[in-house]
């Protein structure tokens, strides 16, 4: 070896401290950050799932409005085709009173369908601001300050609160 211009000392010094500096680097760097890098892939796929969640709970809810309100007009258009039978039967006032009362159950049963999807909205729009606020908090308290996470959590509450408000008008 001595030949090529080798020395085994030296080599056998430089395949030690290699050794080394990879152990080090190995222990300090890079399985640190591979552990941060799986803790976010973590965090982002149960965002993902959550989200996902919410979009099939949106689409039932769709679905039970779409249902009520086929059953509220398949009930009304019973109601009316009762009392045009009657109608031809009984006087004109008989007639125009059960028109009436059809019309009436039509209303309501659109103002339940309505206050029903609203307040399922409302439900919804809730369980996303506690979610999110849930996922920031997560986020924010691996990267800022106690003060700093305080203050953006002030601030975004409020920004929250005027949307809110806008929403409800």
């Amino acid at each position: 070896m001595e030949k090529l211009g080798i020395e085994p000392k030296l080599l056998l010094a430089q395949i030690v401290n290699f050794l080394v500096i990879m152990i080090v680097l190995t222990r300090l760097l890079f399985k640190p950050i591979l552990a941060i890098l799986e803790k976010r892939r973590k965090e982002i796929r149960e965002g993902l799932e959550i989200t996902e969640r919410m979009k099939q709970e949106e689409a039932k809810l769709g679905v039970r409005k779409d249902k009520l309100l086929s059953e509220a007009r398949s009930q009304a258009r019973v109601i009316i085709e009762d009392a045009k039978k009657q109608g031809k039967v009984a006087e004109r006032d008989i007639v125009d009173v059960a028109h009436k009362d059809a019309q009436e159950l039509l209303r309501k049963a659109g103002q339940q369908a309505e206050a029903l999807h609203t307040s399922m909205l409302l439900d919804l729009r809730r369980e996303t601001v506690e979610l999110a606020g849930e996922m920031a908090k997560r986020l924010v308290s691996a990267v800022l300050s106690p003060q700093d996470q305080h203050r953006l959590i002030e601030k975004h509450l409020k920004e929250l609160e005027v949307h809110a408000k806008k929403q409800g008008s």
